[in-house]
This record gives structure tokens, sequence and C-alpha cells, in this order.
């Protein structure tokens, strides 16, 4: 039974990582944008993500006032939105 379970998440765990990784990057190319570590000009790609980042001061306030039962349901960092960068020449991806 142990070792069925196993082999059904390490079949999980790989089809996860083949899943996320695409040979092509994911967003839009930007020809203007210059890549910061290798210098190159037309080989980086950007696109949209929300980040988590630190605690929200009203997520926390919201938890004390009902106990804890609104952590269940929000949790307690709040979301950023930033711009992810790829760079097909370097491989380096990086957030601004």
């Amino acid at each position: 039974m142990f070792t069925l379970v196993c082999i059904i998440a390490l079949m999980v765990f790989i089809a996860a990582v083949v899943k996320g990784y695409s040979g092509t990057p994911d967003g839009q190319a930007n020809p203007a944008m210059i890549c910061p570590h290798c210098q190159t000009r037309g080989s980086v790609f950007t696109k949209g993500i929300d980040q988590k980042k630190g605690v929200s001061g009203g997520k926390a306030t919201a938890a004390v006032l009902t106990g804890g039962i609104s952590v269940l349901a929000t949790g307690l960092s709040r979301k950023e939105h930033l711009t992810q960068a790829h760079c097909t020449t370097c491989k380096n991806t990086w957030t601004f």
C-alpha cells in the first residue's frame, strides 16, 4: 500500500514539473527591454504576476476580531502585482 502511494505521488510530481516547464517562455516578447544580466536587447519576455508580500494589517485586525476564523478563508499575507521578466539568452528571471 505504501509503495502504491509513493508511486502515485511521484507520478503527480513528475506531471506537475512537466506541466510547469515549457520550451518557450510565458508572456510577451519585449523588444525594447535590455537584460540587466547579459545586456542583450530583444530576448526578454515579460508577464504580470501576483506575489505574496508581508502581512496585511486589515487581515490581521479581522483575524483578531473574529478569533482567527477569517485567517482560514483569507490568509494573512497581502498580494502585490509585479512584472516578471525572463531572458531567453542567459535564462535569468527577475521581478520588478
